[in-house]
């Protein structure tokens, strides 16, 4: 019997080899507490590799199953173009695009088509924006892309993953807003439609872009042992004409909005997650068809924890959402993703940013399709997410907490 160190137990935190160095002097001048570091590299073929992890800085080792081959490699990340995509074609013109998307993206890539079912509206962004092409159905823009081009998807949620399947098989590298499905069989269409087309799909949970997201995921990784999290959102009552009302376009709002927040916990602790439990805090037959309320707590495998607390219910004077953040030797609170203080050595330190990120995620793609960076939210890592939102929705169906397995997303009907 072979008698072998298990390094995954005294692993701390994982960084990129360009790094390293800064490692050392924090380990040196005691400022930082890990145990043991894992130095990711890219290798040849441009994957990232490391010694004892196969995971990346940005928690990618959090995701397994739904690709292979070339097609797992654009799925799991750590992966830059080789030529820099030639267009962009966009479809739907909301103000959502028009405000939060398109502005961070003119100059960075030529502005090819903008599809809206609106053609007033679709004119109007052609204008604004200087798209060359403006349509009233996707598809006639699709049929002019080509293999090098990108996709935006900013439509209602239930359009979301017909046209990720469209652009695919058109051969483009897919950016969707938030939520990726509304099914599971959906989402199984989207994992043979990665793999086939070795294409990238990323989709839009802006909040792991935000700056102070970027500075706690850094305490966090060289803080040693399991975190806590507790991430409560206020939501607001639903006006029941409002889209996000309508089950069949939005899904409701625990996937089409609690989404964001699986997804955070998912990148903050860059662990997988096992277990998810969670439960109505108001009865389903209240106003509107099905849960907008709920709490819900999920288990991950390095045995750090996440609580979600959704409600409709509150005050509008109180922040929309708020955070806690407890490892060892620090306490964090976000409010709203544009404040943090960290509270650690008896001190308190806060930053703040006017960005939850979406700025910053548009920039990054931007840069993944220019050629210049990797993809900065691999499809696996939102695969991940969308599973835990899943697996929130079975917990609520069975009343009990339901095991995730990633390579089976079926189990959770």
């Amino acid at each position: 019997q072979e008698r072998k160190l298990a390094l995954e137990a005294i692993t701390t935190s994982v960084i990129p080899f360009e790094k390293a160095l800064e490692k050392y002097d924090s380990m040196s001048s005691g400022e930082s507490q890990d145990i043991g570091v894992v130095l990711s590299y890219p290798s040849p073929d441009g994957e990232s590799s490391g010694v004892g992890a196969a995971s990346t800085a940005s928690g990618s080792a959090s995701v397994t199953g739904g690709a292979s081959g070339a097609a797992a490699a654009a799925a799991a990340g750590g992966v830059t173009l080789q030529e820099p995509a030639t267009g962009l074609h966009v479809i739907g013109a909301g103000n959502f695009a028009r405000t939060m998307l398109l502005p961070h993206l003119r100059d960075r890539i030529p502005f090819r088509t903008i599809t809206n079912h609106t053609s007033l509206s679709a004119r109007h962004v052609k204008e604004k924006f200087g798209f060359e092409s403006a349509f009233t159905h996707y598809e006639e823009a699709l049929n002019g892309a080509g293999a090098s081009d990108a996709v935006l998807i900013a439509t209602r949620h239930h359009l979301h993953a017909p046209m990720v399947l469209d652009s695919l098989n058109a051969g483009a590298h897919v950016f969707v807003e938030k939520p990726l499905c509304l099914t599971l069989d959906e989402l199984v269409r989207i994992d043979k439609a990665v793999e086939a087309s070795a294409r990238t799909v990323q989709v839009g949970f802006n909040r792991r872009f935000a700056p102070v997201s970027t500075a706690l995921k850094q305490l966090v990784e060289r803080t040693p042992g399991p975190k806590t999290a507790t991430i409560r959102v206020m939501a607001g009552r639903l006006a029941p004409d409002h889209w996000y009302a309508n089950f069949q376009e939005s899904g409701g709002r625990i996937l089409g909005e609690a989404c964001h927040f699986f997804d955070f916990f998912c990148f903050l602790f860059g662990s997988r997650p096992v277990r998810v439990y969670c439960h109505n805090a108001w009865p389903v037959e209240g106003r509107l068809p099905f849960p907008d309320s709920i709490s819900a707590l999920v288990e991950f495998a390095d045995g750090s924890s996440g609580q979600l607390i959704y409600t409709a219910e509150g005050d509008t004077g109180y922040p929309k959402e708020t955070m806690s953040v407890y490892g060892a030797g620090f306490v964090s609170e976000l409010t709203n993703f544009q404040t943090m203080d960290i509270y650690k050595g008896r001190r308190r330190l806060t930053r703040k940013s006017t960005s939850k990120g979406h700025a910053e995620q548009m920039q990054a793609w931007a840069s993944f399709l220019q050629g210049r960076e990797a993809q900065p939210l691999p499809y696996s890592q939102a695969r991940t997410s969308m599973l835990v939102t899943f697996a929130a929705l079975a917990s609520i169906r069975r009343g009990a907490a339901v095991s995730i397995d990633l390579d089976d997303p079926m189990s959770l009907i």
